[in-house]
């Protein structure tokens, strides 16, 4: 299992953009968004945050050649896995995707089995995850890298120890994380002090807050004995303490 994935389709036919869309319906966590257009993929794939790109080999609506994004994304630093779909289908071809940047090229037309194969077997070889400097959990998306954390493409306010607490839960997302977990990942000053829970509670608290600013409800849930979860649908069962 793949889990969810943000999917960026860089495709300008509005035909071959819905075959794409109901190929990848079958898959529920999976989230597809489309550029049309060079600059617009640009724009997208720059910003970062997905998981697999799926590029056109040719967009006619402005006469841009996908080969060249995919090279200039990679070029700005993009390393999530692309797919090259094209109705060019020689070897040829294929060898030019290759040496533009793409992981994988398929031809059009294509199957739908095929192609959520292609992308499930694109995030296995790049490691279980296409970027794992991302966490993207419904409509939250935390960067690692950036130090950053947006909920709907709206950035969240947090101190330093408040995003290193999320990123710890987004990296663990759907599973409690112990508050020893916590203390020892986020506390590192403190390596041979036990855990303190009233320490790790309130900063919990106040990251809830962060979070509920922003996002209009709570996203971490309290298991007791087990730890924080954080969910997309939210925490129903937390317990904001402090």
């Amino acid at each position: 299992m793949t889990g969810d994935l943000r999917i960026l389709l860089i495709e300008d036919e509005d035909v071959w953009a819905g075959r794409v869309a109901a190929a990848l319906a079958a898959e529920p966590g999976w989230r597809l968004q489309r550029a049309a257009d060079a600059a617009t993929a640009l724009r997208l794939g720059g910003a970062g945050g997905f998981d697999v790109l799926i590029v056109d080999r040719i967009l006619e609506a402005d006469g841009a050649e996908g080969l060249d994004i995919l090279a200039r994304l990679r070029a700005a630093g993009v390393t999530a896995p692309a797919l090259v779909l094209s109705g060019l289908g020689q070897a040829r071809h294929r060898v030019e995707g290759l040496d533009a940047g793409a992981d994988d090229y398929l031809p059009k037309p294509f199957d739908k089995d095929e192609l959520r194969a292609r992308i499930r077997s694109l995030i296995r070889r790049s490691g279980a995850a296409a970027n794992p400097e991302v966490y993207v959990i419904g409509g939250l998306e935390v960067r690692a890298k950036a130090r950053t954390a947006h909920w709907n493409g709206t950035h969240i306010r947090l101190s330093p120890q408040e995003f290193d607490i999320l990123k710890t839960l987004a990296g663990n997302a759907g599973e409690p994380v112990s508050r020893e977990t916590l203390w020892r990942v986020v506390w590192t000053d403190f390596p041979n002090l036990p855990p303190q829970i009233n320490v790790i509670d309130v900063a919990v608290a106040r990251l809830r807050r962060a979070l509920r600013k922003t996002v209009g409800h709570d996203l971490i849930a309290t298991r007791r004995l087990q730890g924080f979860v954080l969910t997309a649908a939210g925490g129903e069962d937390g317990q904001d303490e402090g």
